[in-house]
């Protein structure tokens, strides 16, 4: 008896620390997947979380029952694949460099790909625990994506403090302020899902009291102001009125009155940004006197000859930088998709490539589309893209139908994630690098509760 009890706490002392490790693990992966010059560890920790999980789940079959079963996640698994394996094919027989495409295909395919399923066996090993639960993991998730955010918020405050000005496209521990607005975003999302969980259901799943997620809110607004990105600025706007409608939807609990002023404050709350960004910018003013101009000038190939006078608006306003050369690379891009249907093959400067195809002359083959979605057509064409945006439309509906059955947190968080990063994929190259395989894992973690807390309503 003495033999058994020593057994079953040394057991017990295990898997206590198993878990500790693991989440360790994901935690300093989820924090240093966006700072820069820490590939080799990214990799290093991601590999140390993929060999326990997969040795875990080898010995506990049940982790992947709800892969099994849930017709879902069964057609979000096989569009994921019938994707992956045509951007293969595609590279093997129709990329003009298969070597590159190859490449390529390894690091913003396969990658993502595996943090995908990842993201589903961590989820299915925090379901079979008994020691933790799936709030404690989105809360994880959470803070070690947090710490980034004030970070950069407590730098910002103190300059002000210090110097007397508002720091302005800062990135935190990052070289560039995109990459922490995309932690920013992705904060915000999970926070009004929160809010618009807890004002539903009066359940929580972030491990957070409320005046506390309040003074989170606000320190994500105030990392906005620091990060200056209008692209991101926008996406917050669709989240608000997203957001408003999903709170709107079906509401019976609170008044007419109660409702409509939630629901614009929503709204309102998440359209600052933009508004300080267009109050603080100057690019804002300059932005549609630019659109003709780049427009006109993609018909030549004036935007590639650096000895070409610039060209100028009616106002005599110079045009250069982000304004011009998304306009005039969207259009060419537009241009190529119509060209070459079946595109020049997968890469994340596809449309560099497709560039040098046409303009050998100008070397500019590492010029990007600034546009996810049109640099996946113009490389892999136009069968690429629909695979792609298929797999986003089945996880949507998913998320959908759960959400409008049950008032699924997870199922909101599925939504808010998927169409924030999607959406901005049309007006930023974000299907590369740390941002994809971010995206991925927390897809995979959100997608694999929805289907659980589904399976247990049912129940």
């Amino acid at each position: 008896m003495i033999w058994l009890n020593l057994t079953l706490t040394a057991n017990i002392k295990f898997h206590k620390a198993m878990n500790r490790f693991i989440l360790s693990i994901f935690s300093i992966l989820m924090f240093i997947l966006s700072v820069d010059g820490t590939i080799a560890l990214r990799y290093l920790l991601l590999t140390i979380l993929i060999i326990f999980l997969l040795f875990y789940v080898k010995n506990n079959q049940g982790v992947l029952t709800i892969v099994k079963t849930s017709k879902e996640l069964k057609l979000t698994f096989i569009s994921l694949c019938v994707f992956i394996s045509y951007i293969f094919f595609h590279t093997i027989f129709f990329s003009l460099e298969p070597a590159w495409s190859l490449s390529e295909f390894k690091s913003h395919i396969i990658y993502p790909s595996i943090c995908f399923a990842v993201g589903i066996m961590l989820a299915g090993y925090v379901n079979q625990s008994k020691d933790i639960t799936k709030e404690t993991l989105i809360t994880i998730l959470f803070y070690s994506m947090f710490i980034h955010v004030l970070y950069l918020d407590l730098v910002a405050i103190d300059t002000v403090l210090r110097e007397g000005y508002m720091l302005r496209r800062y990135g935190g521990l990052m070289d560039s302020p995109v990459l922490p607005n995309y932690l920013t975003n992705i904060l915000l999302a999970m926070i009004i899902a929160e809010f618009v969980y807890r004002m539903r259901i009066k359940k929580q799943v972030l491990k957070i009291s409320d005046p506390i997620l309040y003074m989170f809110l606000v320190a994500c607004i105030f990392s906005t102001f620091v990060e200056a990105l209008r692209l991101g600025d926008i996406a917050l706007v669709f989240l608000g009125i997203g957001s408003s409608m999903v709170f709107l939807y079906k509401n019976n609990e609170y008044s007419v009155k109660v409702r409509s002023l939630i629901a614009a404050g929503l709204i309102i709350i998440l359209t600052v940004p933009l508004i300080y960004n267009i109050s603080t910018d100057p690019r804002w003013a300059k932005l549609v006197e630019t659109v003709p101009v780049a427009v006109s000038s993609s018909g030549d190939e004036s935007f590639l000859d650096p000895a070409a006078p610039t060209l100028k608006t009616e106002s005599g306003y110079e045009v250069t930088g982000s304004n011009y050369t998304r306009i005039v690379y969207a259009v060419k891009s537009f241009k190529y998709i119509v060209e070459d249907p079946m595109g020049v093959g997968f890469g994340r400067n596809a449309f560099g490539h497709a560039l040098e195809l046409r303009h050998p002359e100008y070397a500019k083959r590492g010029l990007n589309a600034h546009s996810a979605i049109l640099e996946l057509a113009v490389g892999a064409g136009f069968i690429g893209a629909f695979l792609w945006l298929y797999f986003v439309y089945v996880t949507v509906k998913a998320a959908i139908i759960e959400f409008k059955r049950s008032y699924n947190y997870y199922a909101i968080l599925t939504l808010f994630i998927t169409m924030g990063f999607v959406g901005r994929g049309f007006v930023d190259a974000n299907m590369r690098d740390h941002m994809f395989l971010q995206f991925m894992i927390i897809l995979g973690i959100s997608l694999y509760f929805m289907i659980l807390d589904k399976n247990k309503t049912i129940e």
